[in-house]
């Protein structure tokens, strides 16, 4: 490994387009359409969420060294590829591709389609040979799995919301936001590199949380309800009383109010802080009202399937309500939540 430390890294950099179809949901706003390669040793390498991050020594021809970081997507997906907290190990030569940064900052951004290529290898540092290539086995315990049983209800006839829910079934496309004159000016000036979430790891507030396609753990209780996010790290604890709120006081969460309603679970949320809603903006204001229904929608095929339909309503930003929905399966498996550890990105000249 020490051997490794002291190799001078080459530095390698290659232009060309690639389809934003493949794209990472942030790529087009935080990174460029350019394609680079680096070669590095490895310093570190986080399995973490909300993205994974490899740190990389890369000595260009000069031998000047930077620090560099390779960023990736959420631990779910890096996981259902194959990947693992061993997957990369310090003191390893390794050549990545992937988009630079818009703002020219040392940070590389590799995508799903090449992380599952096996484009991305390990080398020897004696003669640049490859000795491996990081391509892993896909893991297929987060898919879905129609001969796992999940009762529809609860012993005492509520639906059956409890357990762990996946995000195997993908993301499901979202209508953009009725904006009116105000929201779509807001629009127009949004800026990826100002997001506080990317920008200073920032909470993601309640729509971005709440719409995330990753791993989400239900608990039902008589008197509430706890919802843990694996991406964004939140908990959310939702009382079942119709309690009226202790104050005025408007918050990343909300005040919520929940009810059963036949087979499906109703939370409304008012009092919220004004907020970005993803990686493209879609900014609403601090009137905005969010109505969460989750409902079974389980299927021969699926299995275990968990719905939400979430509407936003927001007077000051939209013209009228904006619909938006997901579906999540349940685990077959004992499922774990890797930790989130955000990361701030590296500024210009790091």
């Amino acid at each position: 490994m020490s051997g490794f430390r002291s190799m001078t890294a080459t530095f390698f950099l290659m232009s060309s387009l690639v389809s934003l179809a493949s794209a990472h949901h942030a790529a087009p706003a935080v990174f460029t359409d350019e394609e680079i390669e680096i070669e590095g040793v490895v310093s570190e390498f986080n399995f973490v969420n909300p993205h994974i991050n490899i740190m990389l020594n890369v000595t260009d021809e000069t031998g000047a060294e930077t620090l560099w970081m390779v960023t990736g997507p959420a631990a779910p997906p890096m996981r259902r590829w194959g990947w693992t907290p061993d997957t990369v190990q310090p003191g390893q030569l390794i050549r990545f591709a992937g988009k630079k940064s818009r703002t020219g900052a040392p940070m590389l951004l590799i995508e799903s389609a090449e992380i599952q290529s096996g484009r991305f290898v390990e080398l020897d540092p004696a003669d640049g040979s490859v000795i491996r290539r990081l391509q892993e086995t896909h893991d297929d315990s987060q898919a879905p799995d129609a001969s796992l049983s999940v009762a529809l209800t609860l012993v005492d006839g509520r639906p059956n919301l409890s357990g762990m829910w996946l995000g195997g079934l993908g993301r499901t496309p979202q209508s953009p936001p009725p904006f009116n004159e105000v929201g779509a000016a807001l629009q127009a000036e949004f800026d990826a590199l100002n997001d506080p979430a990317f920008a200073e790891c920032a909470d993601h507030g309640l729509v971005r949380q709440a719409m995330s396609g990753h791993p989400l753990q239900i608990t039902q209780n008589d008197d509430h309800l706890v919802f843990e996010y694996e991406q964004g790290g939140a908990t959310r604890v939702i009382p079942l009383d119709g309690r009226i709120p202790e104050s005025g006081e408007h918050t990343d969460y909300g005040h919520h109010v929940a009810r059963y309603e036949g087979d499906a679970l109703v939370i409304e949320t008012t009092q919220l802080l004004g907020r970005l809603t993803g990686t493209r903006g879609n900014a609403l204001s601090d009137s905005s009202t969010v109505t969460e229904t989750y409902r079974r929608t389980d299927s021969p095929e699926l299995g275990a399937v968990l719905e939400l339909t979430l509407v936003v309503n927001d007077p000051e930003y939209l013209t009228g309500p904006w619909q938006m929905t997901w579906r999540k399966n349940h685990a077959a498996t004992d499922y774990r939540f890797v930790e989130v550890d955000c990361v701030l990105p590296l500024a210009p000249g790091a």
